[in-house]
């Protein structure tokens, strides 16, 4: 049988061949024998394989399409006689087996002639017969050492590792082929909307000026003397001033099931201990997404409390909302220990269910006695007013950065 790695370098040098040329490779038999081959298969072309195959013996024939085109190749299976076994039109993988009826040469072929300008690369393993025993006495009457067994048990495990260890390269490799064509059309396509864009933005922008010019000029001929000299004279109009956005002193994240809770402890915190603003995400503005709406409040808000209750776990929103808080929290230095888990008084999340990465946060307990001074002490105007001010200038320097 041919060695696995010199049957590969021989296959890689007979993929540069014409793209016409029937390739003909003898796989000699062996008991328990396995060719495991990667090769290229170019369009417009046939490749086969030939193996020598005693009467009675099981064989395994198993392929798939690694790279090219729509990741399909005819695949044709023939016995010594001619007959086919296994046919199969523009498959992107199969397996088959079957146990051969007589001994002689079998005969297995890729076919990509339906093909006319793209490559296939194809992997194929064949096996021919069961693997030999481990111990030469394994077949024996009397049973196998303890030892023995044990050399048998991981034997096995370790062929299976290597069988999923296979797939999981070729999927990869099929994967990043993918990933690459899909990045090469981006790419493309990019290039072309960025030309166009360009294109568009000068005739745009010599319309644009052509227009303000006119207006301007009209606008200066209509106005009453006293005011062209200002106008002239650069003095710029009062524009409207925008709305103030409030920087929040708290918002609750929570389980869609728990808006009435989070609606109280949002009562209780701004009426019983006057830490307002605050706001629930439920209450946050309608008409945009949910993962904008989630930036905004994280990110417009001093503390963010996540509502551990019994539907906290349940929601994967809950999850996804709780993950993204603390990665916040960590990238961002002025968000440090912003992050407050509580657990309200109603239908409240056990401890020991608590996700392993809230546990190390102390969490605010509503039914515990030191409540009041927990809320003290962590809601301080102090700290909510130095990430009231970084919160003004990185939304001024975003503005600046936009007019410019």
């Amino acid at each position: 049988m041919l060695r696995p790695g010199s049957a590969r370098r021989w296959l890689a040098a007979a993929g540069r061949w014409s793209c016409r040329l029937l390739v003909l490779l003898l796989l000699v038999p062996g008991p328990g024998g396995a060719s495991e081959i990667t090769f290229e298969l170019p369009d417009n072309a046939k490749q086969c394989f030939y193996e020598d195959i005693t009467q009675g013996t099981k064989c395994t024939l198993e392929f798939q399409v690694i790279t090219g085109g729509h990741y399909d190749v005819d695949c044709r299976l023939e016995d010594p006689d001619g007959n086919v076994l296994y046919k199969e039109m523009k498959k992107q993988y199969d397996s088959f087996t079957f146990t051969a009826s007589k001994n002689g040469t079998y005969k297995f072929c890729f076919s990509n002639e339906f093909s006319t300008f793209t490559h296939k690369t194809v992997y194929f393993d064949f096996q021919v017969g069961e693997d030999p025993p481990l111990f030469p006495s394994e077949n024996r009457v009397s049973a196998l050492t303890q030892m023995e067994s044990a050399c048998v048990s991981i034997h096995e495990a370790l062929k299976s590792v290597i069988d999923y260890q296979t797939h999981f390269r070729l999927r990869e490799a099929q994967g990043r082929s993918r990933a690459e064509d899909l990045n090469t059309r981006v790419a493309y396509c990019h290039s072309m909307d960025t030309s166009q864009r360009h294109h568009e933005s000068d005739s745009k922008k010599s319309e644009e000026i052509s227009l303000r010019d006119a207006a301007e000029h009209r606008y200066v001929t209509e106005m009453p003397p006293e005011k062209q000299e200002k106008a002239e004279g650069g003095v710029k109009m009062p524009e409207e001033e925008a709305e103030e956005e409030v920087f929040l002193k708290f918002v609750i994240l929570h389980a869609e099931d728990d808006t009435d809770e989070a609606l109280r402890v949002q009562s209780l915190l701004e009426n019983d201990f006057g830490i307002k603003p605050g706001i629930i995400f439920a209450e946050m503005p309608c008409g945009r997404q949910h993962l904008q709406n989630l930036d905004d409040a994280v990110n417009g808000s001093a503390w963010t409390i996540l509502l551990l209750t019994e539907n906290f776990l349940r929601d994967t929103w809950c999850k996804f909302q709780f993950y993204t808080s603390l990665m916040n929290s960590v990238n961002r230095q002025h968000k440090y220990n912003s992050v407050i888990p509580m657990r309200p008084l109603n239908n409240p999340l056990p401890r020991e269910r608590t996700p392993f990465a809230l546990r190390t946060i102390n969490a605010l307990e509503e039914d515990s006695r030191g409540f009041p001074t927990q809320v003290e002490r962590i809601f301080q105007e102090s700290v909510y007013k130095i990430q009231q001010a970084i919160w003004k200038e990185t939304r001024n320097m975003v503005q600046r950065q936009l007019i410019a």
